[in-house]
């Protein structure tokens, strides 16, 4: 994420305040899911056995909100990088980076909808410590790739 962070920066100060606003918001994002379950975070295998019941059943039931919650800013942070890459002069719909970028997130929006939908299949016997840590990690590694595969180049290529 830091050579990303650098490579924001190089953006138009309007566009800088956009993206890194939205960037602060999925950083937030993640240390608010990483941290709502306090069994996730412990230096040993997550178990909620330790919760009383109520609390379990609160860390259940948050789960599908912080997903709708990504899957909403995702889209709207989407929509305002593409805005900016059609702004620039050299790039059009069907500029073949542009084309493979947008790919990329509309791609990380099916994950993002098959990653609610497997938080709805989960049932009362899921471990909700061991969930939060997964889709943490898997969040955390899909919106880190396409940081370094897309957002990085595109930026950098701005700069000439």
């Amino acid at each position: 994420m830091i050579t990303h962070n650098q490579a924001i920066k190089t953006l138009t100060p309007a566009d800088y305040l956009i993206i890194e606003k939205e960037h602060l918001l999925f950083d937030k994002f993640l240390t608010d899911l990483r941290n709502t379950c306090a069994c996730s975070n412990l230096n040993q295998l997550p178990d909620c056995h330790v919760c009383e019941r109520e609390k379990m059943t609160s860390c259940q039931g948050r789960l599908p909100s912080y997903l709708f919650y990504i899957s909403d800013l995702a889209a709207r942070h989407f929509e305002h990088e593409e805005q900016i890459m059609l702004s620039r002069p050299h790039v059009t719909e069907e500029y073949e980076y542009f084309r493979l970028h947008h790919q990329a997130h509309q791609d990380i929006m099916e994950k993002l909808n098959a990653l609610a939908d497997e938080c709805f299949s989960l049932d009362n016997k899921s471990n909700p410590a061991e969930t939060y840590r997964q889709f943490y990690k898997k969040l955390s590694d899909m919106f880190e790739e396409h940081d370094r595969a897309f957002d990085d180049p595109f930026i950098q290529s701005t700069k000439t």
